[in-house]
């Protein structure tokens, strides 16, 4: 049963269900522990409420995910690295939470909302956030009733933490510039401090301002301490979970790297088609709502693989020699073959993200490749099977490959034609050919979202091959 599940939906949940069984222990043993004395003097009916919470948080945590959020489940390392994010802010609320009048108001409530929304997702990472906030909170309702802390505290846990969380998650976004996080840290301060004198307008009688003011003061703090905790973890857990954040992809996505000067020395011609195609990529990928960042850090390192036989690319044979000319189509087609293979090998030498390894084998999916497909065909009676002219794939399995497939393709077949009143036939026959060969069979990207980046490319190619007005022919000598 468990391996067809696997199969239908690639989730290894041997190994899912072992990190839900882990947090539940973990997350009791913490609660428990806390509050070892007060468990000590119950029935232990507490004890039984405390583990039956928190697996029903858990419960439904794997059920968001797994609805709303499936990419979580499917690969390990996002759930581990969702889990101990949820730990890392878990314990911080309980260390703070030490100094009673105070302490609370210092957590910073929504640190797993922003780590989350840059390593894994802001969906998953929303609701990670409120089941840490409802982990909280119950423990301190089932055990600390009677204390000094008093109701208001309680009160703040829950509506300051929920807000907080809600605007991390959706109103922060997936943002490579690092003032952002500041703004958004002081934007988080502010709705901390609001939260903070809501809740103690409600429940005081007598409203002492002093303390109202340290209360506020050290909410607004929570929302810096929140984002340096963030920009402190995210790096560690990207290299500890082996996951990528937009500050990641901000880094590679720049010509003035070690690797993109390779390139560029090694094959100059592969180097400028890189980098007009990411520009295509990078429009097409904000027209339909994705990663800029991503696209475009997919798209310079897509051809990568060319460094190694530069002189078998025609972008590259500027001396116009072709090798291909005294070899068997077969060969040309291994031969070219080899450079999604070979951008793999660089991709994880450089140990580039994940999801540029993948664009790197998938931008051709299982494509033929057309010319050496006709020119065999030239010499071979009736019809050749496109077996042996195809490239291995595998078929672009998310939208920015998608984007690539179709923007790589388009790239060169405008720039080989240069007649603008061509270019949308061109595109539009580039796509077909695509959905012919069922080459967006393994991705979520939707017709519409197809139209969208056909016009995109379109426009973005008469922007590139616009007319300028003719400088006049005549020298200046600088003399009036």
């Amino acid at each position: 049963m468990a391996k067809k599940l696997n199969q239908i939906t690639n989730i290894k949940w041997k190994e899912i269900v072992a990190c839900y069984v882990m947090a539940f222990f973990v997350f009791s043993a913490i609660a428990i522990g806390a509050n070892w004395q007060a468990a000590q003097e119950d029935s232990g009916v507490r004890i039984g409420v405390q583990l039956a919470a928190t697996a029903l948080l858990l419960v439904s945590l794997a059920l968001y995910c797994y609805f709303a959020d499936r990419k979580t489940m499917e690969a390990l390392r996002n759930t581990v690295a969702m889990f101990v994010t949820m730990l890392v802010n878990y314990v911080m609320i309980y260390l703070l939470a030490f100094w009673d009048t105070y302490g609370v108001y210092l957590a910073p409530f929504a640190l797993t909302s922003l780590i989350m929304s840059l390593i894994v997702s802001g969906k998953s990472g929303f609701f990670a956030n409120f089941v840490l906030v409802m982990l909280y909170f119950m423990q301190s309702i089932n055990w600390q009733m009677n204390a000094t802390v008093g109701t208001e505290n309680y009160f703040y846990i829950m509506f300051g933490g929920v807000v907080q969380m809600v605007f991390a998650s959706y109103i922060l976004g997936k943002d490579y510039r690092h003032l952002r996080y500041v703004v958004v840290g002081l934007c988080l301060g502010i709705i901390a401090a609001l939260c903070t004198g809501i809740s103690f307008i409600m429940f005081n009688d007598q409203w002492n301002w002093a303390v109202l003011g340290i209360k506020a003061a050290c909410a607004f703090a929570s929302g810096m301490i929140g984002v340096m905790l963030m920009f402190v973890l995210v790096p560690l857990f990207e290299k500890l979970f082996k996951v990528t954040s937009v500050f990641r992809f901000s880094e590679i996505a720049t010509s003035d790297n070690e690797l993109m000067r390779k390139l560029f020395e090694k094959a100059p011609g592969t180097y400028n088609h890189s980098l007009t195609v990411a520009t295509y990529v990078e429009a097409c990928a904000m027209a339909i709502g994705q990663s800029a960042v991503t696209a475009r850090a997919a798209a310079y390192y897509h051809d990568v693989g060319k460094m190694k036989n530069p002189s078998y690319f025609s972008e590259n044979q500027l001396g116009g020699v072709n090798p291909h000319d005294s070899m068997t189509p077969e060969a040309s087609v291994n031969m070219i073959k080899l450079h999604t293979v070979n951008g793999l090998a660089i991709a994880k030498e450089y140990d580039l993200p994940k999801e540029v390894q993948a664009a790197i084998m998938e931008h051709h999916g299982t494509m033929p490749l057309k010319y050496f497909y006709l020119k065999a065909k030239k010499y071979t009676d009736g019809d050749l099977p496109y077996d042996g002219y195809c490239y291995d794939g595998p078929k672009p399995t998310s939208k920015i490959s998608a984007i690539l497939m179709i923007c790589d393709a388009s790239e060169a077949a405008l720039r080989s034609s240069g007649d603008k009143s061509k270019a949308e036939k061109i595109v539009d026959d580039i796509v077909s050919e695509r959905l012919a060969f069922e080459q967006f069979s393994d991705c979520d990207i939707t017709m519409k979202e197809i139209d969208i980046i056909k016009s995109t490319i379109i426009t973005t190619y008469m922007g590139i091959r616009h007319k300028r007005v003719k400088y006049p022919d005549v020298k200046l000598t600088g003399d009036k």
